[in-house]
C-alpha cells in the first residue's frame, strides 16, 4: 500500500480524483489533498508520500515548480503530472523533472489504476529490508503494453492488436488472426515480433494477465476460477502458471498486496 498526495487548484477536480482513487480499490492507504503548490509544500513537511500527483497549471506555484522544490528538499521522489493541455513544452519540462507519467484530463480511470499498481510494486521493492524472508517471491517487471501503442506500427499489426483486444476472452490462434488480416501466419508472426518486440503468444498472455489484474482489483470477491475463464484460460491451473510466469507472484499474492488486512 502507498501514501499519496494529490494537488489541484480546481476543487471539483481534486474531489473527483480523490473519489476515483479511494473508491477504485487502488493500492493507496492514505490520500492527502492540497489546493496549490504552497499548501502542498507545507503538508509535505509532516506527510511524506510515496507518490505526488499534481496539476501543472496552478496559481502561486505551478506543478513543475512544486516538483522541483519537493525534490530539492527530498520530500518526495515520485511524481505524476496532470494537465488539460497537450503542450510539448510542458512535456519536455516534465521529462527533465523525471516524472513517472504525464496524464491528460479528463483522467482515464483504467490508465490511472494501472499506473498506481505499477508504482506500488516499485514502492514495495524499495521498502524491502533484510528482515524480509529470503524465499519471498520477487516481482517480475513485465513489458509495458501501453507503450507499444505509441510506437510507429503498420496497419496490419494494429489490426492484430485490435483483434486480440476484442477476442482475448476466447481461444485465439495465429491461424485465426492470419485469416482475419488475410496474410500468411509465418509472415504476421515475424512482422508482429519485429514491430512490438514480443511474440504473438507473449503479447496475448500479457494482455490477458493485465485484464485479470484489473478484474481482481476491481472486485476482490471474484473467484480466480471465474477470472481465469473471463480472460480466456481453459483451466485455473494454466491461469496460475501463466500469471506467476509473467508477474513473479501468484494471483493470490498479487491480490494480497492491494487488499487491506489480507
Amino acid at each position: 500500500m502507498i501514501n499519496l498526495m494529490i494537488v489541484d487548484d480546481e476543487p471539483f477536480m481534486l474531489k473527483g480524483l480523490q473519489h476515483i482513487i479511494e473508491k477504485g480499490n487502488t493500492p493507496c492507504s492514505q490520500v492527502v489533498k492540497a489546493s496549490d503548490g504552497t499548501e502542498a509544500l507545507e503538508k509535505l513537511g509532516s506527510f511524506r508520500p510515496d507518490l505526488l500527483i499534481t496539476d501543472i497549471h496552478m496559481p502561486k506555484m505551478n506543478g513543475l515548480e512544486l516538483i522541483r522544490a519537493a525534490k530539492e528538499k527530498n520530500l518526495c521522489n515520485r511524481f505524476i503530472i496532470l494537465s488539460g493541455y497537450d503542450d510539448t513544452k510542458y512535456m519536455r519540462q516534465a521529462i527533465q523533472c523525471q516524472v513517472i507519467d504525464y496524464l491528460m484530463k479528463p483522467i482515464d480511470k483504467a490508465e490511472l489504476y494501472d499506473i498506481l499498481n505499477k508504482i506500488s510494486f516499485d514502492v514495495l521493492k524499495s521498502r524491502s529490508t533484510p528482515t524480509v524472508p529470503k524465499q519471498a517471491v520477487p516481482i517480475v517487471s513485465e513489458p509495458k503494453l501501453d507503450t507499444l501503442y505509441t510506437n510507429q506500427m503498420s496497419s496490419n499489426v494494429k489490426r492484430i492488436i485490435q483483434y486480440i483486444e476484442l477476442h482475448y476472452t476466447h481461444d485465439i490462434s495465429l491461424d485465426q488472426i492470419a485469416d482475419h488480416v488475410l496474410l500468411n501466419p509465418n509472415y504476421i508472426s515475424s512482422l508482429f515480433r519485429k514491430e512490438t518486440g514480443l511474440t504473438f503468444i507473449h503479447f496475448l498472455h500479457l494482455y490477458r494477465i493485465k485484464k485479470a489484474k484489473e478484474m481482481m482489483l476491481m472486485d476482490t470477491g471474484l473467484s480466480f476460477h471465474k477470472i481465469s475463464e473471463q480472460v480466456g484460460y481453459e483451466s485455473v491451473r494454466h491461469f496460475f502458471n501463466v500469471f506467476k510466469k509473467y508477474s513473479g507472484v501468484t494471483p493470490g499474492e498479487y491480490r494480497g498486496l492491494f487488499t487491506p488486512n489480507a
